[in-house]
């Protein structure tokens, strides 16, 4: 009798096995049986639009069903964010973000409606050095000259940023921390307008994407300061590093991740992953970042989250010693 027990219950076991087994992977296997949504939290064009649509167009041909770019622009990156984070966790609907709605937007903006944490990482895709941009009316042609100017004559220098809390406002901040200036701020509704001014000397500073920068640098119509990266970039050999303009600490860069609404499940988290990771060893894809000044990044999903909370932590600090936190 014993022995028959134990049989039948090792034989009862090997089944639940067999059904356990078969169910686990069924949300891989399954998924997706139809067109997956990727939340992209601002407007047509851009790097981020850029970045997001090479992802969705790579995950289109691997996963063997469309996924669309939905652009959710407004609330400072917050609409498109809370939409990604309110869908079901079934995988059609994921979210691509950048330092804005991850790292600023939850410590910035009381009505951001979530945290640092609530997305489930996925992975970090790629990255472009931050710049800093000088009009070239300006008379400065140095990071150190034009802190030294702007301390001689505080009313004749201001930056743009692309809107409040945004990471080019932060950063300006920063640098009035950093360098001990006092550089107004005069907010613009995007990088196009605030570009337009910088050339034309009605501001003085503009902290923005390199990619973005390079055109204007090349026509010569606006001066680069400083790279906000460890390294010298190709497009731009002769500006130098923060470390070499004297300001080691002083970094930025701009860059784009995919995550999931909470709950996302590892098996779907996994496949992402994987196929992500294909696309950014890509010799073709990494020469068409490096074209537009971006570097692909990868990582797990840990590293993601580890960026966003040391992001988030920087901010954190200048906004405080800024009084900006509400």
């Amino acid at each position: 009798m014993a022995a028959w027990s134990i049989r039948a219950l090792g034989a009862l076991a090997a089944g639940a096995y067999v059904v356990l087994a078969s169910a686990m992977p069924s949300v891989a296997q399954e998924w997706p049986a139809r067109a997956v949504k990727l939340i992209l939290p601002f407007p047509p064009g851009g790097p981020s639009d850029y970045l997001a649509r090479s992802v969705a167009e790579h995950l289109s041909k691997t996963l063997g069903q469309p996924v669309v770019v939905d652009n959710r622009p407004g609330g400072g990156t917050t609409i498109g964010a809370q939409a990604a984070l309110k869908a079901d966790p079934d995988g059609y609907t994921l979210f691509f973000g950048t330092n804005s709605p991850f790292a600023l937007a939850p410590v910035l903006n009381p009505n951001a409606g979530y945290s640092t944490t609530s997305f489930t990482p996925v992975i970090t895709v790629a990255e472009s050095p931050m710049v800093m941009l000088a009009s070239v009316k300006s008379g400065v042609a140095t990071p150190a000259a034009l802190a030294e100017a702007a301390r001689k004559a505080p009313d004749a220098f201001s930056y743009a940023s692309v809107g409040q809390g945004s990471t080019t406002h932060l950063l300006g901040e920063w640098f009035n921390q950093t360098a001990g200036t006092k550089l107004a701020h005069v907010p613009y509704k995007g990088s196009a307008p605030a570009m337009n001014d910088l050339v034309g000397g009605q501001i003085q500073v503009f902290f923005d994407v390199a990619s973005m920068a390079v055109p204007q640098f090349q026509a010569k119509t606006i001066q680069v300061l400083m790279v906000l990266h460890e390294r010298r970039w190709a497009q731009l050999p002769d500006v130098p590093t923060s470390a070499e303009a004297g300001l080691p600490a002083f970094l930025g860069t701009f860059w784009g991740g995919v995550a999931g609404p909470p709950g996302l499940p590892k098996a779907i988290v996994d496949r992402v992953h994987r196929d992500v990771t294909v696309l950014l060893r890509d010799p073709d894809y990494v020469k068409r970042l490096d074209a537009l000044m971006f570097s692909p990044v990868g990582g797990s999903p840990a590293a993601l989250a580890e960026r966003i909370e040391k992001e988030a932590a920087v901010w954190r600090r200048v906004a405080t010693t800024a009084n900006l936190l509400k």
